[in-house]
Order: C-alpha cells, then structure tokens, then sequence
C-alpha cells in the first residue's frame, strides 16, 4: 500500500490531503482502523491544531456482487419459462384444432336454435364452461367502448331521401303469395320463421339491415353461412364451397353476407323452408352512391358541383372511359347482378325483364324498399312473425356527401332508366309490391309503424346515451310482449359486422366438418381474393 501525504500549512489552517492507492476493499478510515503504519508523523504543536476528521467509507457495497448474480439467474430464468410457454402453445393450438372445445359464445335464455345451450353433464369434458363464460363477458366489456365510439350520428341510411319518383301501389293488384304467407297482425298462431336467405344488395342499406339479421341470429343461437376470409361470400362470384366454412350435414339457419344470387347453389345448403328476402333502392339513388364510394367524380375528372347530374347530361362522352374503370359490375343494372342477371352492353328486351321480374317475384318472400325503410321492417316482422324487438336497429355504414340531396331532373332519370332499365323494372314492380302488402295487412299497420318508430327512436336514444343503469322497459302492446332493453341488447345492437364473424366462427367451430380441416390449407393456397366493386 502506498501512501501520500501533502501538508500546507497557512496562518490560519492546516491543510491535509491523503491519498490512498489500495484496492478498494480494504481501504481504511481514520476512525475506524486508526492511521495505517506508513503515514508520516506529525509534530506534537502541529496535530494539536488539525480539526477532527473522519475519511468516508470507501468500499463498495458488499452485496453489489450478489446482486448482479441474481439478475443473472432471473434473467435466464425467464427466457426458460417464455420458451417453455411457446412450446405450450404450439401443442396446444394443433390439438384444438383437432378437437376443438365447446363453444363460448352461447347467448343464454335465448331462443331455440341448433346452439341454443343444452343440459350439462359433469361427466363430459365442459367443466370449463364457466371460466369460459366469464373470460367472455370481460372481453365484451372491452369491446363495448370501441362498438359505442364506431355509432353513426346520422338517421337510417338515406332513409329521408326523396325518391325522383313517387311509386305508388295499385289497388287493383294483389299479391296471392303474399296473402298466403303474411300474418296479419304478427302474433296469434303465426309460427316464427329461423331459416332465411338475405340477398345483401351493394349500397342499398343493405349493412344497416344485415345489422339486424346478425343480431337476430346471435341472440337466439342461429347457425350462419360464414365466409372464410373475407367479409363476403366471394362476391362477385357465385357461391361456392371454397367461399364458406361448412357445418356438419350443412347445418345452417342464416344466409345474409355479400353473394351473387343463385337459388340452385344458395338451396343446396339452406334448409328447404328458408325465406328469402332482399332490399331494393331507387336506381338514382343507386347511382349516386356508388358514384361516391367509387370516386367516380375524380376519376372520371368531373368538376361539377353534382357530378351525378353532369355525367348523365354527357352519357355518351363517358361510355368508353367507364369501360376503363377496373370493376367487376358495370353502373349499368347495378342491382339486377346482385340478383344473377347477366348485364350486356345491349338493353334487355320486354320479354326479358318481364321473365327476370317473375322469376324474383317467384322465388323470394319479401323485397323491401330502403325509400320505405320502416314500412319494410314492419312488414318483414309480420312475414317471419318475429317480435318488435327483433327488428329494432341503429344505422350503419351511412356516408354523407355533397350531392347526397341534390335535386336530378326527370330528363335525367330517362337517361339513366335507357341504360339500366332492368334495375328500375326491379324496382318499380317490388315497390309496388311492397305497398299492395301493406294495404293487405289493414289500417292497424299504420298504427303499429308510428309505434315502432318511436320505440326505435327511444332505444336510439337509450343506447346512445351511455347510462344504462336502469334498462329501459317496453310496455306490451297488440302486436308484441313487454321487453327490456339494457347494456347487453346496446352492444349486440351496435356491434359491427366483423365482431359479429368473429364471434359467431368460434361459436360454430364445433359444428366444422373434418373435410374442413383437412382441406383448409389446400383451399387457401388456391383462394385468390376477390375484386371490390371500385
């Protein structure tokens, strides 16, 4: 150990400075260990006059080592437990997949359905229904806030839109179908209808509609045709196995996601008393919504303040640059492809779109009209003898734009009708459909429509409003039992289509037939993704 002293000596201090060079655990201090033997000894006179000092502690900590040992130790440890828990995972995911578990989406209480929740026999590998229940519920909490911030502020979808031109219903025709099929003040013996098919018609409010076909069979344990990857059933495509996941002996109660009808390959897994079902929009209507949704203004280079109006009024110069717009459908007889027909650049003669008209007229229940959107709705719970709460629902996938009102001249519409004249004979036959069973059920509807409006607008405002600490109570009427609305029937009403699939898939997943495990990854290696309308 060397040591080294420095003294300075002033008239009125003393200054020591000490240096050590030792290593640093075994250094020492003055009041601890006492001066080392090497320091030089100061007179007597001098050391009198030095003030007490003690030198600090030098060493180190001597638990520092020990620390640094068990950060070691733990870090290791947790790498050890992050890879075991990956092995973990991998085997188990390959032998769910096998054997997948029971489901843990079943709404309970509700309805009668092919899930509808059974007895549970202790013997049997659910004992874990209820934790499952549980993990459930928190996940629905979690979800609720994002459902709530996704609500439009805006009324039903067009709802309030003036129609260019006013359909009305001829007292003189009738429906015989319809006689036979509706019930007249949706009660009494009238049998609920579970199995239907919605033909989800492109910007026709169809979203909004499908909202209420989910909800429906979500709450009562409904199984549903339910695509693989995307949000449609590979539209513009016509069904096919490749598109939908498959149940066992082709369980299905509920067809409603995007599909090009064909009643041939939709009736080969549906049930054979399925309803079928579809909404309509006036093809102006139509028109300007896809001119929206597919920036057709912009890319057709319109500077108009209604582009709608201007492109009509230049039909001709637009012809051969929509024939450059990447699309699988043409704004010509828009609707109709949703319903199978063929559109050709030629127009369809009398005989075919009185052929094509029949054959929808035939083969569907119930067409409505989004113009008539409430109506439609009454009228579809009386067809399917459902309750009033069934058809409540809330806007979705409304969009607001410039020219959404805007006034189109009647010349304009004669326009538009010579290049999509199988869209508007669609149309005006089932609008006037709509309104001749209307007039069949009786001046009591009238009575019922102004009801559902306001029990609509009062749920509106319930779910909308955040404070669900008491439900809001529905007294009985002549047309429906008292119900209760709560936070629960506030999410399921506000949930989008894509929390909807994803629940209903793992509610479902037992039912998967094995071929669809065992052809899942040959099918995706073939699947190509289907082309968006723009």
């Amino acid at each position: 150990m060397c040591l080294l002293v420095c003294l300075s000596v002033k008239k009125t201090s003393v200054q020591v400075l000490v240096i050590y060079d030792s290593p640093k655990d075994s250094l020492p201090t003055l009041e601890e260990d006492g001066p080392p033997a090497s320091m030089i000894q100061l007179p007597q006179a001098v050391r009198a006059k030095l003030p007490a000092v003690t030198l600090p502690r030098l060493s180190t900590h001597p638990f520092g080592t020990m620390r640094r040992s068990r950060l070691r130790i733990m870090l290791i440890a947790l790498l050890w437990l992050v890879f075991l828990s990956a092995i973990n995972w991998v085997i188990t995911s390959q032998v769910m997949k096998r054997s997948p578990g029971s489901s843990t989406h079943i709404v309970q209480g509700q309805g009668a359905g092919p899930l509808a929740p059974k007895k549970i026999d202790p013997n049997e590998q659910n004992l874990h229904l209820q934790d499952d229940k549980i993990q459930n519920q928190v996940e629905n909490e979690e979800l609720d806030d994002e459902f709530l911030k996704s609500q439009e502020e805006e009324d039903v979808e067009d709802d309030n839109q003036e129609e260019p031109e006013k359909f009305m219903a001829d007292d003189e025709q009738s429906d015989q179908r319809g006689q036979n099929g509706l019930a007249m003040e949706g009660g009494g013996d009238c049998e609920r209808k579970n199995n239907f098919v919605f033909i989800k018609v492109h910007k026709a409010g169809s979203t909004t509609t499908m909202g209420i076909f989910l909800r429906y069979g979500y709450e009562h344990n409904l199984t549903f045709v339910l695509p693989r990857k995307t949000p449609s059933l590979g539209w513009p495509a016509q069904l096919n196995e490749d598109f939908y996941i498959p149940l066992k002996n082709n369980a299905f109660n509920i067809l409603t996601h995007h599909t090009v009808y064909n009643r041939d390959l939709i009736g080969n897994i549906m049930p054979k008393d399925s309803s079928y079902l579809a909404i309509l929009r006036h093809p102006i209507n139509i028109l300007k919504s896809v001119f929206n949704w597919c920036s057709l203004g912009d890319r057709l280079s319109i500077k108009a303040d209604n582009p709608v109006a201007y492109f009509l009024e230049h039909l001709d110069n637009y012809a051969k640059q929509l024939e450059k717009v990447d699309s699988p459908v043409s704004l010509r007889n828009f609707m109709s492809f949703e319903f199978g027909y063929k559109s050709l650049h030629a127009p369809p003669s009398e005989d075919e779109m009185k052929t094509f008209v029949e054959t929808i007229e035939k083969e569907f229940n119930l067409v409505m009209i989004l113009e008539h959107f409430d109506e439609s709705l009454v009228l579809l719970r009386r067809v399917m003898c459902w309750d009033m709460r069934d058809i409540l629902y809330l806007t979705k996938n409304a969009e607001s734009y410039d020219y959404r009102r805007a006034q189109i001249s009647s010349e304009e519409v004669r326009m538009h009708r010579q290049t999509s004249k199988m869209d508007y004979a669609l149309f005006e036959h089932f609008n006037t459909t709509l309104w001749a069973k209307i007039e069949q059920q009786g001046s009591n509807f009238r009575d019922e429509l102004e009801h559902f409006k306001t029990v609509n607008g009062q749920v509106k405002k319930y779910c909308e409003s955040r404070d669900h600490n008491e439900p809001l109570k529905i007294s009985t009427t002549n047309w429906y039992s008292a119900f209760s609305v709560d936070k629960e029937f506030c999410k399921n009403l506000i949930k989008p289509q894509k929390a909807y699939d994803k629940e209903l898939k793992a509610r479902q997943e037992p039912l998967y037939t094995d071929n669809y495990w065992d052809t899942k990854d040959e099918v995706a290696a073939r699947w190509a993704k289907p082309k968006l309308p723009c």
